[in-house]
């Protein structure tokens, strides 16, 4: 039976270059999968080529202010943590709780939070208030200054391959956006299959909650 994947991401782009593989072969398998973008509006070229790309059911914005629209200036302010009165967590909770509630995911996929940008703490926060069992994936392109293996937190790293024609689907999809770099994510996948000896590349996610029963297909690494 379809199992209904939800991915909740900052922006489309963040879901795209970190988990977009796995969003595009569950797609391509007929589960409905949808991408909920906190911070965006309908209307970026980028994101619609990005998407088709992808071959998702939709993507719905809920267009919350940005940091830069709640005070975060400044080219390191967003890097700063989340300030005293940034009320964010709770606004994001609320209408995520509303925009779930309507979807009803078997499967919920978000950000690991290794960036440190207020956005992504945001988003964090708030699926932490709404208590809600999720994969977390690796967060792509910063993840690429990391070591390979360095420790990911709590949690059971689970790899999963990409297959040739979902990466090719992650990769057309990155290429949508200015400053994307498609091959060094692709090159990612590649060194990181190697790396854990899983006969192709793969994507990296991290299961935390016990007691969430995904449809992911993927290997633990331990």
């Amino acid at each position: 039976m379809p199992t209904t994947i939800v991915a909740v991401a900052p922006r489309l782009a963040d879901a795209v270059q970190s988990a977009g593989a796995t969003l595009a072969r569950h797609a391509a398998e007929g589960h409905p999968v949808v991408v909920v973008a906190v911070f965006t509006r309908e209307g970026d070229p980028a994101d619609a080529a990005a998407a088709e790309a992808l071959g998702v059911s939709g993507v719905v914005h809920l267009a919350v202010d940005a940091a830069a629209g709640r005070g975060y200036d400044g080219a390191h302010a967003a890097h700063d943590g989340l300030r005293p009165g940034d009320d964010a967590p709770k606004i994001v909770a609320a209408v995520l709780a509303i925009a779930l509630g309507r979807l009803e995911p078997g499967l919920v996929l978000a950000p690991l939070g290794l960036t440190g940008h207020v956005d992504h703490l945001v988003v964090e926060q708030a699926l932490d208030e709404l208590a809600l069992p999720r994969l977390r994936w690796l967060d792509l392109p910063y993840a690429l200054r990391r070591t390979p293996g360095a420790p990911l937190g709590a949690g059971e790293v689970v790899a999963v391959p990409t297959g040739d024609v979902p990466l090719a689907a992650k990769l057309a999809a990155a290429a949508a956006y200015a400053g994307a770099e498609p091959e060094r994510l692709a090159a990612h996948a590649v060194a990181e299959g190697e790396r854990l000896g899983a006969g192709g590349p793969v994507e990296l996610l991290v299961r935390r909650d016990l007691e969430l029963d995904d449809d992911v297909d993927g290997a633990a690494v331990r």
